[in-house]
Parts: structure tokens; C-alpha cells; sequence
């Protein structure tokens, strides 16, 4: 698997019927907790679910700290966008997180990222997706987010609309 569904979901939307990896996000300056979810590609299983690189997510993984970048469809910028560009180089330039992914609704625009970490989870306030739009600091609970190998550098390019560090060609999207 290539790509998954990721949403974050908030009493009003759950349960997560068909998720194949959940956990609970607390957020780190306060307010309502919510789960954030993976489900398998396929039909989008919530309304507002992203696709993202189905590397990053461990349903055996260790809690975590990860920033949330998740911008509404009405913001969304291309994602050849010079922020989004910047923020791509300023991954690849900075020390490589845990995991990191894009998140795509269609195969042009930005959606936001996902970045984990287990240490040092005060770089997160540096968050380079940041510069596109507003990050959430959360605290995770185990069985959701995995380790991936950093992103290959220098490369920023994007494949048929994958979420970004996705690499190579398909046909399209189910």
C-alpha cells in the first residue's frame, strides 16, 4: 500500500468504522482531544479525510509527538506553490523527523503534512508546513504513527498526485 486515509476525527464523527490504525491526540496547548485515523485506500471512508504516505503510519507504533498541518479545501494551496516548496527543502534541510507525509485531496493542491517525533519533540515548534498554514501540536497515543526513513533529498517532485515523499508513477486513484 502506497497511500491510506488520514483524518482527524472529533466526537461528532466517530466511531472510526474500518480504520486500520487509530490513536488518541492530545493537543499540547490545550483543547478538546480528538482521534486521528488511517484507513485502507479504497472509497474515502470521512468526510474530510486527506491521503497520505502509507509508510508513516504503525498500528504497533510507540506514542508520539507530531505537528498537524490540515487546511481546509477552500485554502489549499497548489502544491507547487513556492511556500509549499520552501517548506519541502526546510524537511530536507533540517533534521530528519520519525515520519513525515503531505496530505492531497485531489492530484494538484497542498492539504497539509503530518511530522513526527519521538525526541526532541520541541523542534515540532519549528515546523516547516507551519509557513503554509496553522500547525496543531499534539501527543499521541501508541498504535498509530511509525518510523520512516527520512525523505530522499534533494527531491521535492511529487508523482501523479502521491503525497509527498510518495515516489513513482500509477494509473490512478480508486
Amino acid at each position: 500500500m502506497r497511500w491510506c486515509w488520514f483524518a482527524a476525527l472529533d466526537e461528532q464523527t466517530l466511531p472510526v468504522a474500518g480504520a486500520f490504525a487509530a490513536a488518541g491526540a492530545r493537543p499540547v496547548a490545550g483543547g478538546a482531544e480528538c482521534v486521528l485515523a488511517a484507513w485502507p485506500p479504497g472509497r474515502r471512508p470521512v468526510a474530510g479525510a486527506v491521503r497520505m504516505d502509507a509508510r508513516v503510519i504503525d498500528p504497533d507504533g510507540a506514542p508520539a509527538w507530531v505537528s498537524l498541518v490540515l487546511l481546509p479545501r477552500d485554502r489549499s494551496p497548489l502544491f507547487d506553490d513556492p511556500a509549499v516548496s520552501g517548506a519541502l527543502r526546510r524537511v530536507l534541510a533540517g533534521p530528519p523527523p520519525n515520519a513525515v507525509s503531505t496530505f492531497v485531496r485531489d492530484a494538484s493542491h497542498f492539504s497539509g503534512a503530518v511530522t513526527v517525533r519521538r525526541e526532541r519533540p520541541g523542534e515540532l515548534r519549528d515546523d516547516p508546513f507551519a509557513w503554509v498554514g496553522p500547525a496543531r501540536l499534539f501527543s499521541v497515543e501508541a498504535g498509530l504513527f511509525g518510523r520512516s526513513a527520512p525523505p530522499p533529498g534533494p527531491v521535492i517532485q511529487r508523482y501523479s498526485g502521491e503525497p509527498w515523499p510518495v515516489a513513482g508513477f500509477r494509473e490512478s486513484y480508486a
